[in-house]
């Protein structure tokens, strides 16, 4: 009993709905996304790599130890075979190096700055994950709004249900005119429901984007749907120059264009720079004859060379060359996509935003004349000199108009946010 109780609780706590505020989903959508996770891994990845890169000028130190034992035909330097018994054990330790400095340094450089490359798009995705979170926040709270307003035309249009229901038993009204406000009735419910489909969806999708379970019934923190100016939309030019500066994707590219160019330059240099070999090793040789394990003492050997790589990958290798600046000439061309893209999103963004706000203004003047119209109806109503669908017209015009505004200032909203990310802030 005792647990059924407590699953009958978890239920009802779990279908509670979860009311969150726009910065909430903000930092939600920001720190609890899968592809902004991949983004960062990818990230870790690259500066793992760089610091490798750089690891190659450490020297490889190894210890050993070893038996080696022969029996049968040998032959001497001076060209004799003849039948030889030996055997031989060694003990050391050794240090090498094999550096080739100008392929090490340059690789070194560009890995650097892919690593940087990457960075920035971890930046771009987590801006871009966050953008589509408050479009759909601002979607679920644009349907809260928007049932908010069917909801009060329900409520005064079964007010009026009930008062005209009263004049048509006291003989002062027509039964048709109180069956077509019945009927209007019925469409607000129906619509009703329609905005409350429409919230859950809404809620869901944002769920999604915010890896809730999916079966969280989110609901907005505050029902209100005001206007929010985040930028201003003059001076077009401006805010390209600022998002050609603020954007992560042309800092990425950048980066990207000089790994590009770092290693057009590994092509160029790096061959002409010696390869350094080197090695050092210390330890004990013991053995003879037969089955002798003596004679054990310490022995020590060491190297140092230069040289330089001919062909493929090395001197001379013009086709390495060519593919290095392919590959940069490349890049320089995806850095001006990239940049005549975000420009043009700013002036989307901008037309978009100076359209919401203009389509802001002239809702707000429907809205006026909606309620106008509607106190006007309800004069003549009560002095019997309008007829109910008037009044039934008016209401439905007032609802229209106020379900137009918020639509307006749900645009505005994310235009604002949209213009905001365009510039990079």
């Amino acid at each position: 009993m005792k647990f059924l109780l407590y699953f009958l609780l978890a239920s009802i706590a779990a279908a509670e709905p979860m009311h969150v505020s726009l910065p909430t989903v903000m930092k939600l959508a920001g720190a609890n996304n899968d592809e902004i996770e991949q983004a960062r891994v990818k990230h870790t990845e690259t500066i793992a790599e760089s610091k490798q890169a750089w690891q190659r000028f450490w020297p490889t130190l190894s210890l050993n130890a070893g038996y080696r034992g022969h029996e049968g035909r040998v032959q001497d330097i001076g060209g004799a075979v003849f039948d030889a018994r030996k055997q031989q054990y060694t003990v050391g330790t050794a240090v090498m190096i094999d550096w080739s400095p100008g392929d090490i340094y340059y690789s070194a450089l560009a890995a650097k700055q892919k690593a940087l490359a990457a960075e920035h798009l971890a930046e771009k995705t987590r801006r871009d994950i966050v953008q589509e979170a408050v479009v759909r926040y601002y979607d679920l709270l644009a349907a809260e709004a928007d049932m908010a307003v069917i909801e009060d035309d329900l409520r005064l249009t079964e007010d009026y249900a009930g008062q005209l229901g009263g004049a048509v038993d006291a003989g002062t009204a027509f039964r048709a005119d109180l069956l077509r406000v019945k009927t209007q009735v019925s469409r607000a419910k129906i619509s009703m429901r329609q905005g409350q489909e429409k919230r859950d969806l809404a809620a869901a999708a944002l769920a999604e984007i915010l890896r809730l379970a999916p079966e969280t019934a989110l609901r907005p923190a505050k029902a209100d749907l005001v206007p929010v100016s985040l930028m201003s939309t003059r001076g077009v030019a401006t805010l390209i120059s600022l998002a050609s500066q603020n954007r992560p994707e042309m800092r990425a590219v950048g980066a990207a264009h000089t790994a590009a160019a770092l290693e057009s330059d590994r092509t160029r240099v790096a061959p002409i720079i010696p390869s350094v070999q080197a090695g050092y090793s210390v330890g004990g040789l013991g053995g003879g004859y037969a089955g002798e394990f003596g004679n054990f003492s310490d022995q020590q050997d060491f190297f140092v060379g230069l040289g330089w790589k001919i062909g493929p990958g090395g001197l001379f290798d013009r086709q390495r060359q060519k593919i290095a600046e392919a590959r940069e000439q490349g890049i320089t061309l995806q850095t001006n996509q990239v940049k005549a893209a975000i420009g043009r999103e700013v002036v989307e963004a901008v037309l978009k935003a100076q359209s919401a706000k203009d389509q802001l203004a002239i809702n707000d003047e429907a809205v006026s004349a909606a309620e106008e119209m509607v106190k006007l109806a309800k004069d003549r109503q009560a002095s019997q000199l309008g007829v109910v669908l008037e009044y039934l017209l008016a209401r439905e015009e007032l609802t229209r108009a106020r379900q137009g505004r918020v639509k307006s200032v749900t645009e505005f909203n994310k235009a604002q946010h949209e213009l905001k990310r365009a510039v990079g802030k």
